[in-house]
């Protein structure tokens, strides 16, 4: 669908502006000129008003006199029977969509209006023209905004040219050039350009977490897959001969399917994607606490392994294994804290 870009600005004479308006007769060339490039675009425009004042109607001047209007691509949104006075809709109202307002406070209509716009141009201007301006960069939508005539489009620039946003830097010193007639043009495609790459950053980042939301999936079916294998260990365990390396075999088949469940789970609950990584440093703490627990009841009970005593152990190693999964994170940390190269200085020997 052809982009939907908001017009706002101003350039009276009469009128004081911070910073100043410069060439407001140049003003309402160059917006007339914006309207037909935009127009020549394929954009479709929202305006709000049809007063002299506001360089909007000049917009739309030149957006008709381009010949390149589509039906319905002129928007206006303005208060009920204030706002919508714009000559051309009496000779080409099937240009325009008006879309009146009930409340009299512009502002509310102005400002809600710029939610849903995809991209901002700005001419002179004054504070609400910049605060415009500020919305659009605060929703990082493309924002052309015309230095060269001051007001709050020269503000905005300013602004624009530390938070860019999609806009390159070449697009950037487009705007803050002289203005000279065919200016507009390149304005317009830079700020096409902008919405196309705008988008398809919004579509990359949609895939990115379609397919975050499908790893999420997989990674729990994964985890309810080995809470199921780690607990069948359990049946096996008392299955398999007392003594046996079936015995041996499952008990350390236990910890491992824990443990990856644990990881995952974990993964899961902090809601990173990372699965792999989870899965694998989950399973070597996992072992690693396991293996410590086993060498430990061994120091005391050599022959563990080799009687029935094996099988209530498998209890044990599920929990230690889970936990080890669960918390890799503290596994690892008291790992890298013992220092296990260290060795006392060993008395000298001999006969005393």
């Amino acid at each position: 669908m052809s982009p939907l870009v908001a017009i706002t600005g101003s350039a009276q004479a009469d009128r004081v502006y911070s910073p100043a308006v410069r060439d407001p007769e140049g003003a309402a060339a160059a917006a007339a000129e914006l309207g037909a490039a935009l127009a020549t675009r394929g954009c479709r425009i929202v305006v709000y008003s049809g007063d002299p004042e506001y360089l909007e109607r000049d917009v739309v001047r030149g957006y008709v006199r381009s010949g390149r209007a589509q039906p319905g691509s002129i928007l206006v949104r303005g208060r009920y029977q204030r706002d919508t006075g714009f000559e051309e809709a009496q000779r080409h109202p099937d240009l325009f969509t008006v879309v009146p307002e009930s409340t009299d406070d512009w502002e509310v209509t102005f400002y809600r209006s710029l939610l849903t716009v995809d991209a901002l141009l700005l001419v002179g201007g004054g504070r609400s023209t910049f605060v415009a301006g500020l919305i659009g960069l605060s929703r990082r939508i493309p924002v052309a905004a015309v230095a060269a005539f001051g007001g709050g489009a020269e503000k905005t620039w300013q602004r624009l040219s530390g938070e860019r946003g999609v806009a390159t830097e070449e697009e950037v010193a487009l705007l803050a050039r002289p203005w000279e007639p065919g200016a507009a043009e390149p304005i317009v495609a830079a700020l096409d350009a902008q919405v196309q790459r705008r988008a398809e950053q919004e579509r990359a980042a949609g895939e990115a977490e379609r397919a975050a939301g499908r790893r999420t999936v997989a990674g729990l079916v994964t985890a309810l897959v080995l809470l199921l294998l780690a607990l069948a260990t359990i049946p096996l365990a008392y299955a398999a001969p007392a003594g046996g390396w079936q015995n041996v075999a499952v008990l350390v088949a236990a910890p491992l399917f824990a443990s990856v469940w644990g990881a995952i789970v974990r993964n899961a609950y902090d809601g990173s994607g990372n699965w792999l990584r989870a899965a694998a440093l989950g399973s070597a703490a996992g072992v690693i606490a396991f293996l410590l627990f086993v060498a430990a009841q061994l120091s005391t009970n050599p022959g563990l392994l080799d009687g029935d005593a094996a099988r209530k152990l498998v209890f044990f190693v599920l929990a230690i294994g889970f936990i080890g999964g669960f918390t890799s994170e503290v596994v690892y940390a008291k790992l890298r804290d013992q220092d296990v190269t260290q060795t006392p200085v060993l008395p000298p020997g001999g006969p005393r």
